[in-house]
């Protein structure tokens, strides 16, 4: 309670024009309202600290790598998965996610990793254009997605988003298709049709569905109902399973990983001696418990922060560039 109430309520009970005078002259509607908002603000603090305490304690998480063509609702998928509005969503003819970007959420007590990709399908983008795009894409995505998910828009399904799997095969090896799931936008738009009579009732929709296994899922990105998410998961829960339990990787994304691992490495120790400074700071003033914590707390940050460097420094990503552009002419020479 804010002490200013108390001290009006331990006066006389009984309503008095000096005490109505203290009352006027003494909370303020200044006050008042200070009294309502900083204690909003220090428990939203509190729940800020906490979420990112859940994500350095959670293990290793389900990283959900989205693709797909412009305009089609990546991004508003991807706020839809984390429950939040990490990702720049809005109407456009022109990509809105320039770049690669990944955000992190815990969701029913697990860690995700969504990956939202520029659209990278887009035929009407030069071969350069395209490599450019994907070459930060794979580090993010290393070292593996457990789904590729093929972000397609109700109504929309064209040949180009019917090169999507050739492509992610080109791009990744031919086994990622075992790793592939389709996710429709725009759900509403069905009006109360059943998605698997829409599913069957386009012959080409059809045909591209079984290159994913007969994997799909439908999203109505427009109402933030948390069971289509659940939904969506328990269905990469059973293909990540029937995958053996792991995440995809290929030749490239290992070779990624090592060299993220690797510039990892030489950050952590070129850092190493602010990180000591900062350890003996801990030291003189935390003991215990308090001070283990703390201690995590920071090795934490570090390990976070050389990642997040190595994952977009560019010099080792030169050498995939050659091998992407010979990958990737036949779908747009």
């Amino acid at each position: 309670m804010c002490p200013s109430f108390k001290a009006v309520q331990d006066t006389s009970p009984e309503p008095s024009t000096t005490t109505s005078k203290f009352w006027d002259a003494f909370v303020s509607p200044e006050l008042l309202i200070l009294c309502i908002i900083v204690p909003a603000i220090a428990i939203g603090i509190q729940i800020s600290k906490q979420q990112k305490q859940d994500l350095d304690d959670v293990g290793d998480p389900l990283r959900i790598l989205l693709v797909g063509k412009t305009g089609v609702g990546k991004s508003a998928t991807g706020n839809t998965i984390l429950r939040q509005k990490f990702f720049k969503s809005e109407i456009s003819s022109s990509s809105v996610t320039g770049q690669c970007e990944k955000f992190h959420a815990i969701i029913n007590g697990r860690k995700l990793s969504v990956i939202d990709s520029p659209g990278l399908f887009d035929t009407s983008l030069t071969v350069d254009e395209v490599v450019n795009r994907i070459k930060l894409c794979i580090p993010l995505s290393a070292p593996g997605p457990h789904v590729f998910l093929v972000v397609i828009q109700l109504g929309r399904f064209t040949d180009e988003e019917a090169k999507a799997v050739r492509i992610i095969q080109a791009v990744f090896g031919e086994e990622s298709s075992n790793y592939i799931m389709t996710l429709f936008t725009h759900g509403d738009r069905l009006e109360g049709k059943n998605i698997h009579t829409f599913v069957r009732e386009n012959p080409k929709l059809l045909s591209f569905i079984k290159t994913c296994s007969g994997r799909y899922h439908v999203f109505n990105n427009k109402a933030q109902n948390p069971e289509q998410v659940n939904q969506l998961l328990d269905q990469i829960d059973k293909m990540v399973t029937g995958n053996g339990g792991q995440y995809y990787t290929s030749e490239m994304l290992e070779r990624v990983e090592r060299a993220i691992e690797k510039e990892k490495q030489r950050l952590l120790k070129e850092n190493e001696e602010q990180r000591q400074r900062e350890i003996e700071a801990l030291r003189t003033q935390l003991e215990d418990e308090a001070y283990d914590k703390a201690l995590k707390k920071l090795n934490n940050k570090y390990e976070e922060e050389a990642r997040i460097q190595a994952e977009t420094g560019l010099p080792y990503l030169i050498h995939l560039v050659s091998s992407l552009i010979k990958s990737l002419s036949k779908f747009f020479w």
